[in-house]
């Protein structure tokens, strides 16, 4: 039982150490920037001609000629 309690504090030391890290991280370096999570900005997504499923359907729609807001799909 001794055993069991020295690798489970251990393991919950080291955890904490790294999350310490993390947020150290986080919070004093700001030259990294967040990735861009919306489709339609990110430009990686762009550049493999992914789009967000509303454009998608705005396109579809405009080469199809519906006129009921593109409920007819």
């Amino acid at each position: 039982m001794n055993t069991f309690l020295l690798i489970l504090l251990a393991t919950v030391v080291l955890v904490a150490i790294c999350f310490v890290a993390i947020g150290l991280q986080v919070f004093f370096c700001k030259k990294k920037k967040f990735p861009e999570t919306e489709i339609g900005r990110n430009a990686e997504m762009r550049k493999r001609n992914i789009k967000c499923s509303k454009c998608e359907e705005l396109e579809r729609c405009a080469l199809s000629g519906c006129k009921n807001g593109c409920n007819e799909v």
